[in-house]
């Protein structure tokens, strides 16, 4: 599919629908989220106005039906928020249809007050005729009738429930606009639909359906924070872009209970230069450092993943040179190579595992209780001395991530907790074919040479000394060092 076109979804709620909760998603979640993205220029509710069902219908304006086909759209669908799920799963029908545009009689932008939407299905050698008469004849016609602001026609390109039409048929649409005063069946309409020419047409007409629809809503585009995107499921990812547009680009993950700035050294140095090559850094806070939306999924890897893919898709990068994730993050980097492998060349993994282990889900555990008894500053507190190696403790780059910590969401902590409790790499990582650097300071505990041995043979190892569980803020140096060879 390509070139403009016209999305229309038809909704019967069904007996337990929650009428309320149906109307707040719909227009404060479903129809914002996709506004906001820049090929769809117009989405509006509609309700029947004709007694027929279903009695709900979004139609949306689409600059481009291409894009309908890319993950930025598709995943709108693929990853529903829990919000969503419920309330959908309490419909009766939804019917969702496709077309591309053919043509436009009248100057009016719309919303329309009223729409008259009329379907017709023709065999294919009957097409052109049908075309023609409704082009030459039936438009100019209906455009005579008192109220009339614009007639568009479109031509089905993807079925809804009843399915494209046979192999030999096509599907045409027209929606018909109109004031909410208007000569609809008088005298005017009764000419147009009763004309020697029309009459032979309809005979070759094989379905037909006419719909008339009330304006109920035009959806605004969902506000999202400066320098910040929301995923389809509400989750805020916090970003920052710097450096110069034409250089390669390295994303930069942090942990979990830390933000981006854990990354301001690295990003520095990356962005003035390291072995004479310059580059541009995009880094941002993983979805639930500092909320955690209701309706939102259950951390886990592949959305972790999946949330960079579509920040890249928002900020408009196909692929980047690198991504280099650290903890939580290292993991997010992984397994970023494995769902989207098109769209880095390179990933650096630091001080993270391929899988979880009992031992570390019950260490999760209790800090979690810790952070629920006794704050997040006290879970701050143990994580800062666990983190860093001991002669570091009082250094600026540990109060810094002190504070951080204290001031991560307790919600979105517990959330993260889920995804590394809850998963296993380790039958995926011998596929991954992009080229890795692995990571870890010399004094996080086991997980030098337990990264020796991830089995990714794309992946070369180095560990950084005099550094613990977040090297770039202990030996800065070395850590760079070991990055800038790579890269």
């Amino acid at each position: 599919m390509k070139g403009p076109g016209y999305l229309a979804v038809a909704i019967q709620p069904g007996s337990s629908t929650d009428e309320a909760a149906f109307h707040h998603w719909y227009n404060t979640e479903h129809g914002p989220l996709r506004l906001r993205l820049p090929f769809i220029l117009t989405g509006d509710r509609y309700k029947a106005a004709d007694d027929q069902t279903p009695s709900w219908s979004a139609v949306y304006d689409v600059s481009d039906l291409a894009w309908i086909e890319k993950r930025i759209y598709s995943r709108l669908r693929e990853e529903r928020s829990q919000q969503e799920k419920k309330v959908m799963s309490t419909f009766d029908s939804l019917d969702r249809k496709i077309y591309s545009t053919i043509s436009t009689k009248g100057v009016f932008e719309g919303p329309a007050p009223l729409q008259l939407a009329a379907s017709m299905r023709v065999k294919e050698a009957n097409a052109d005729d049908f075309n023609k008469w409704y082009e030459e004849e039936h438009t100019p016609m209906i455009s005579k009738i008192p109220g009339w602001l614009r007639t568009r026609r479109f031509k089905m390109e993807v079925g809804g429930l009843m399915g494209m039409p046979p192999q030999d048929e096509v599907e045409y649409l027209a929606v018909h606009d109109f004031e909410v005063k208007n000569g609809l069946n008088g005298p005017e309409h009764e000419a147009a639909r009763n004309t020697p020419w029309r009459n032979s047409i309809i005979e070759k007409v094989v379905w037909q359906q006419r719909r008339t629809w009330s304006h109920h809503l035009t959806f605004d585009a969902l506000e999202e924070p400066p320098s910040s995107v929301i995923t389809t499921d509400g989750a805020e990812l916090r970003f920052q872009l710097e450096g110069n547009p034409s250089d390669p680009v390295i994303v930069c993950i942090n942990s979990i209970l830390t933000n981006l700035h854990i990354w301001d050294d690295v990003a520095k140095a990356l962005t003035t230069g390291v072995n004479g090559q310059t580059y541009r850094v995009l880094r941002y806070n993983s979805r639930g450092y500092s909320q955690q939306a209701e309706r939102s999924n259950p951390a886990r890897f592949d959305l972790l993943a999946d949330d960079l893919e579509y920040l890249l898709q928002r900020v408009g990068l196909d692929k980047v040179h690198a991504v280099m994730g650290v903890s939580m993050g290292g993991v997010t980097a992984i397994k970023f190579a494995i769902r989207h492998p098109e769209m880095l060349e390179k990933f650096i993994a630091c001080d993270c595992n391929v899988a979880s282990s009992p031992a570390n889900n019950t260490a999760w555990g209790e800090r979690i209780e810790l952070a629920k008894s006794k704050g997040m500053g006290a879970l701050a507190d143990v994580t800062m001395k666990r983190w860093f190696t001991e002669p570091n403790h009082e250094s600026e780059n540990a109060k810094k991530v002190l504070a951080m910590v204290e001031q991560a969401s307790l919600d979105g902590f517990v959330e993260n907790t889920g995804a590394l409790c809850n998963y296993n790499l380790k039958d995926r990582v011998p596929s991954i074919k992009t080229p890795g650097l692995l990571i870890a300071g010399d004094g996080d505990g086991k997980l030098p040479e337990a990264m020796q041995k991830f089995g990714i043979e794309s992946a070369s190892f180095k560990s950084i000394p005099e550094a613990g569980h977040l090297p770039m803020l202990e030996n800065h140096d070395a850590f760079m060092d070991a990055v800038a060879s790579f890269l």
